[in-house]
């Protein structure tokens, strides 16, 4: 085991530096060291991790799925460690978070506030925003991000996962004759956003459906913005539950085609794992979960 542990060290370190001389230099050992750890690994799993050539070393399907996995979980040891040093007196330090313009889980913001109480020594600052921060450029300590994420050295945690529904008003839809099927979602104008999907994905039971969005003449950039132009009648819209929950009730929206569910989201929390601020940004995220 303790070989094991050792060996996916030195393949996190790979994964995260994109090469074995400064995984090496990292972990303080020398290159072939390293190089023997990630052979053992492969050994084990009979399965190739890293990709060699003379320009470049990139990992395989395999080898990224094992680093995501690998690396969330040695950042959870050392968190675990952490905390057991220090309690919420010693913790001390800023975090600036990027998070969407529309918190779809309202539990996941009373957290960060229940955070704040309680950690006093510690300095929040919350960007919402609907844009794709790089939180490296953007001096970001932690991102929460809605859907899945491309692979990266990121270290990332799912916190939860929220519902969008499709919504219009009465008199849109008395304009536009009512869906009865999701085919009929193309021929109606929509309410789009920048970076969202020109697709929406339906099911129903074991039926499925994939509709193109070809009717929009509103494109908006944050997802208040799509709320203001559905409510305007301007077009239908796929909008989070919990943001559109009031208008449900009283009727100002409509629920389009109720009985096709729209696949859920997953929230994430994304940080840097070799970050000065890695292990406050852990507590955050540990925090939110628990």
């Amino acid at each position: 085991m303790q070989n094991s542990i050792q060996s996916l060290i030195a393949f996190v370190a790979v994964g995260k530096t994109g090469a074995f001389v400064r995984a090496a230099e990292q972990l303080g050992v020398s290159p072939s060291v390293i190089s023997h750890h990630v052979a053992r690994l492969e050994d084990q799993l009979g399965e190739t991790l890293v990709h060699r050539t003379t320009r470049k070393l990139t990992l395989s399907e395999n080898g990224k799925r094992l680093f995501e996995a690998a690396a969330a979980g040695l950042a959870q040891v050392e968190f675990a460690l952490e905390q057991a040093r220090s309690g919420a007196d010693d913790v001390a330090g800023a975090l600036r978070i990027a998070l969407p313009a529309f918190v779809p889980d309202p539990a996941i913001e009373a957290r960060i506030m229940e955070f704040a109480t309680h950690y006093q020594n510690v300095a929040l600052t919350l960007d919402y925003s609907d844009e794709v921060v790089d939180l490296v450029d953007g001096g970001y300590d932690l991102s929460i991000r809605l859907g899945n994420l491309p692979s990266s050295s990121l270290v990332r945690r799912q916190i939860g996962t929220v519902t969008h529904v499709l919504v219009a008003t009465p008199e849109f839809l008395i304009q536009n004759n009512t869906p009865t099927a999701p085919a009929d979602l193309s021929q109606i104008p929509t309410i789009t956003m920048k970076g969202a999907s020109e697709q929406l994905c339906l099911s129903k039971g074991l039926k499925s459906a994939t509709v193109a969005l070809e009717t929009s003449r509103i494109k908006v950039q944050n997802i208040h913005g799509a709320l203001s132009a559905t409510r305007a009648g301007l077009g239908f819209a796929s909008l989070p539950q919990a943001l559109v929950k009031e208008d449900l009730s009283n009727g100002r929206l409509i629920q389009i085609l109720p009985e096709w569910r729209l696949p859920p989201l997953v929230v994430q929390a994304v940080w840097s794992g070799t970050s000065h601020r890695r292990d406050l940004a852990r507590r955050f995220v540990d925090w939110l979960i628990q």
